[in-house]
Order: C-alpha cells, then sequence, then structure tokens
C-alpha cells in the first residue's frame, strides 16, 4: 500500500514515514500543497493532510483530490475549531487526528481506512483497464473484453490483499468454494497470465518461490 505525507514540518513528516515503513507501507512525502497535488497519482492508496501547509491549504488540496479520486484521506490537525472539522467532512475527509498524536494511534487509523476501502472494492481502475466485480465485466481502452470469472475473483482477492505477497494455495483457498473442483496450485500461473495478457495488468508482480501480488506502479 502507497502513503502519500502532506506535512510540512519535516520532523513530523518524516517521523510518521519512517514508521509506517517499518510496517511495509510504501511512503511519498510532500512539504507543501502545490508538491502533494503534482505527485499524487493513481498509485496512491492513502492521503494524509496535514491543513496548514504552504502554497495551497490542506482543505483545497483535498478538494482538488476529490474531483479525481474517492480514495480514504486522514486529515491532521492543530486545531480543535470545530470549523475546520466540518470543512474537511463536507470535503469528503473520511476523518482527522488532532496534533500531537501517537504513531500507534496513527497507524490503527491507517490500517483500518486501508481495510475498509480495500475490502469492499467494487471497481479496479488502472491505467486503461475498468473492471467492475459486481457485474463481472472489464473493459481495456473502453471495449468490453471477454473474461474468465474466476479470473476476475482472482484480480478481486488480490486488490483486496494489495502490496501483500500471497502464496497460490492462499489465493485457491480463498477463490475457489468448496464446491469447485479444487485446481492444481500452477493452474493459479495461467489464470495470472491470462490477466497480464488480457487486461495489461503489469501491476500484478510475480515473487519469486512465493506467488504474486498486487503493486500498482
Amino acid at each position: 500500500m502507497k502513503i502519500l505525507i502532506v506535512e510540512d514540518d519535516q520532523v513530523i513528516r518524516e517521523g510518521v514515514s519512517e514508521y509506517l515503513k517499518e510496517f511495509r507501507y510504501s511512503v511519498e512525502e510532500a512539504a507543501d500543497g502545490k508538491e502533494a497535488l503534482e505527485k499524487f497519482d493513481s498509485s496512491i492508496d492513502l492521503v494524509i493532510l496535514d491543513i496548514q501547509i504552504p502554497y495551497i491549504n490542506g482543505l483545497d488540496v483535498l478538494k482538488e483530490i476529490r474531483k479525481k479520486s474517492e480514495l480514504p484521506i486522514l486529515i491532521l490537525t492543530a486545531f480543535s475549531d470545530e470549523e475546520y472539522k466540518i470543512d474537511a467532512f463536507t470535503n469528503l475527509a473520511d476523518g482527522y487526528i488532532e496534533k500531537p498524536f501517537s504513531l500507534p494511534l496513527l497507524k490503527v487509523r491507517v490500517d483500518s481506512l486501508i481495510k475498509k476501502y480495500s475490502g469492499s472494492a467494487e471497481k479496479f481502475e488502472y491505467n486503461d483497464t475498468e473492471v467492475n466485480f459486481t457485474s463481472y465485466t472489464a473493459k481495456l481502452r473502453g471495449k468490453e473484453v471477454d473474461m474468465n470469472a474466476k479470473e476476475l475473483e482472482i484480480l478481486k482477492y488480490l486488490l483486496e490483499n494489495q502490496g501483500q505477497a500471497l502464496t497460490r494455495s492462499q489465493i485457491i483457498d480463498n477463490v475457489w468454494k468448496e464446491t469447485d473442483e479444487i485446481p492444481f496450485d500452477r493452474v493459479i500461473d495461467v489464470y495470472i497470465k491470462e490477466l497480464r495478457k488480457k487486461l495489461e495488468l503489469d501491476c500484478i508482480v510475480t515473487i519469486r518461490n512465493v506467488g504474486y501480488k498486487l503493486e500498482r506502479k
């Protein structure tokens, strides 16, 4: 999972960054609102956003991100003033933490938001690919692609565990039902090959001697 930390206080920013990296989160840092918008792209899974930052304030950064994405955004604020909180939630923030805060508490909030959003994913968008897991449909550059149901179920499982290396056995245990005929684990390689080919998904990475993981580039 990739997190964008937007905070002008270098000590706080680097402290949060190093702490989250210990738990295998990938981190991007921005010291002001302008840099935040420059670094924000489809590879980001969550934003930790301070309100009082130079050039473009945090609430305006929030508004700009919401024009293009519904990903989780956690607001950092030193203010107890309700107006800032109301403003943040009006612009669809997913929560706030007041400074000073503890790093373990921040991590709990981050873990919770990541789980909430990735665990309930019904759509997947990556580069020119669009997948709807409710209707079991997929498009590449706007054109429908004929997909096998198990291919999409594997993709969804990878998405729900984004950033984690999954073994072939884990994929089989979580995608195949008890009533299904259980395949040999190497069959997963065939499904992954088809997903990459049909939907041009270079975000499905092979982990040697382990299995696969989904990691947006």
